[in-house]
This record gives structure tokens, C-alpha cells and sequence, in this order.
């Protein structure tokens, strides 16, 4: 079987796969619109029915409001300072940055975990209707300090808040349908099964043993003594991956290729090269991890398979960045 032929039947098998299993899967993107449109409520409310909320949400989770001297009978005080929480017997400091649409950065958390050693309390929790920047994320793992944004705090304040009377409808039974595929899962499905099958396309090139003419024997039996065979012709060389280039440009196009390759991978947003040794691979979701899929693309070409691979979670993600090398040097 022809290598274009293999190539084709992959981008074929594959793609139609991809675009069943699409089709099979049920999108829910439905919890996530209604987290985000839940946090941007919150964002409209004032200060104090913001912090009422709050405080409703620690109650659900066990906690109480110590009322200290001076400070009104619900335990919110009138200057937007912290509150104090207690729970079996432990203490915890509630923190409450707010702001519509705010995203808190690390000078916020800063002087908290002093303020609770100073008022008794052995934790601290911060809460908003909007985010938390990377530094304020990094700043908390290392203090031991809680963050709760606008998205993780809505399911927990939702059976409080008033809800119009469109949203309080309830909703009809779903029916069992085909749900139709996303159009960009799809481009991405179908991208992902071209590589692929060019990658099998490749193998099974380098596989294809290189054929040789074969002279027919004479029929006759009465022959002159044959004349020595002629020197068959040599096959015009084949650019070679496994050979690096001297060329500057042709290491550029590679790079290029394999770049532009692994930018249709699943899960990835874009890829492009830092430094000559570096490749930065955006993440269109924080649960996708495409090493088993871009380590192959680089260490096609002998020059890229050590490269350093910074693999960047997407906007609003606490994850962390991840650092890959598919072969050491």
C-alpha cells in the first residue's frame, strides 16, 4: 500500500472518529455560563449584602460570627474590616476584597496572616466577587491563605440570592438527541487527525523499501554471451530528518513547521518559539496535557527533540506552568 494512500485512510479513520465521539459527547457548557453569570451578580451587589452572602456561605459551612465589642449585631463591620469566624473551637479570619469585576493581586493578601496572628485566629480566608491574579495564587499556596472567587463562591451563596422568575421556571426534561458538534472541536479534531496522518505518511515512506529494476532474462535460447549489465542509476538523494541542516533557513522552516504542527493539537491555543531552545505552548484548557502528542513532532528532527517545552495554562487557570523536555541532550 501506497504511503499517500496509508496517510489518506488515517486523516480518514481518524477524523470521522473524532467527529462521532463529538457528536456522542455531551457539551455542558451550560454550569460554567451560569457560574460566570452568577460571579458577575455578585459583582453588581453593594459591599455589605455582598459580605451578608458571604457570611451565609460560612454558616453552611459551620462556621459562626464572633461579634466583637463595638461591632453590629450581624458581626459586618461598618469600616469593611475582617471578621472573625469561629469553628470547633478554632478561629479563622474572613477577609472580603470587593469590587465588580476586581481582580485582586498579591498586595491585597499582604499583612493578612500577621492581622490573624494578632486577632487570635489560626486561618484565613479570602473571598471575592471577582479573581485572583497569578502572583496573589502563588502568594497563598505559600502562606496557607484560602481564595474563594466569584465562580467557586456562587454555588455556595445561589440558595440565598433572589432569583428572577425566568430563571425560577423550571426547565424541560431534555431530549434525548444527537447534540450537534462544536465547529471549533471540530477543526481542531479534524487539524489534529492531519498530523497525524502525515506522520504516518513519513513512516511509512521511510519503511517503503527502495525499489530496484529487475532486467528481464532472454527467452531465447541461442544468445550471444550477454553483454555486462549496466550500473543502475542512483536514486536521486531524499532530504533525511535525521540529518541536520546547515542551511539557517531550512533549521528556521523546520521549526516553523513543527511550531505550526503542534498549534492543531487538542487542548493546545498556539505554539511558537521563545528562543531558538525554548517552544511556548498555550493551553486553550487546563485539563489537557498534548505531551504524548508534540513529543513526536519534535523529536522528528534531531536538532528540536531536546528542546524545552513551557507549556502555559490558560487565562484565569490556577495551575500552574509546566516545563517538558521530551529527550534529555
Amino acid at each position: 500500500m501506497s504511503p499517500i494512500l496509508i496517510a489518506l485512510l488515517v486523516f480518514v479513520a481518524l477524523g470521522l472518529a473524532a467527529t462521532a465521539w463529538l457528536r456522542r459527547t455531551p457539551s455542558s457548557p451550560s454550569a460554567s455560563q451560569a457560574s460566570e453569570r452568577g460571579a458577575a451578580q455578585l459583582g453588581t451587589l453593594r459591599w455589605r449584602d455582598f459580605t451578608r452572602l458571604v457570611l451565609q456561605a460560612m454558616h453552611g459551612r459551620g462556621y459562626r460570627t464572633v461579634v466583637e465589642d463595638g461591632m453590629p449585631a450581624d458581626g459586618i463591620p461598618t469600616d469593611g474590616g475582617d471578621i472573625v469566624l469561629e469553628r470547633g473551637g478554632e478561629r479563622t479570619l474572613l477577609s472580603v476584597k470587593y469590587g465588580s469585576a476586581s481582580i485582586v493581586g498579591a498586595q491585597a493578601l499582604l499583612g493578612l496572616v500577621g492581622s490573624a496572628t494578632l486577632r487570635g485566629t489560626q486561618k484565613v480566608i479570602v473571598v471575592t466577587p471577582g479573581r485572583f491574579d497569578e502572583e496573589a495564587t502563588r502568594l497563598a499556596r505559600q502562606q496557607d491563605i484560602e481564595l474563594i472567587d466569584g465562580e467557586d463562591l456562587w454555588p455556595e451563596v445561589r440558595p440565598y440570592v433572589a432569583r428572577p422568575a425566568q430563571d425560577a421556571a423550571p426547565a424541560p426534561a431534555p431530549v434525548e438527541t444527537a447534540t450537534p458538534a462544536n465547529p471549533k472541536m471540530l477543526g481542531i479534531a479534524w487539524g489534529a487527525a492531519a498530523v497525524v496522518a502525515a506522520v504516518a505518511w513519513m513512516i511509512a515512506q521511510g519503511l517503503e523499501p527502495a525499489s530496484t529494476a529487475s532486467p528481464a532474462a532472454p527467452d531465447t535460447a541461442s544468445q550471444t554471451p550477454a553483454a555486462p549489465a549496466a550500473p543502475v542509476a542512483a536514486t536521486p538523494a531524499i532530504e533525511r530528518v535525521d540529518v541536520v541542516p546547515t542551511d539557517p533557513a531550512a533549521l528556521e522552516q523546520r521549526r516553523k513547521e513543527t511550531a505550526n504542527a503542534i498549534s492543531t493539537l487538542f487542548g493546545v491555543d498556539r505554539a511558537f518559539w521563545s528562543t531558538q531552545s525554548t517552544l511556548l505552548v498555550y493551553l486553550s484548557t487546563d485539563v489537557a496535557d498534548p505531551s504524548s502528542e508534540l513529543c513526536p513532532l519534535l523529536e522528528r528532527y534531531p536538532e528540536l527533540a531536546a528542546s524545552r517545552v513551557q507549556m502555559q495554562p490558560p487565562q484565569g487557570s490556577t495551575k500552574p506552568v509546566r516545563f517538558k523536555q521530551c529527550r534529555s541532550y
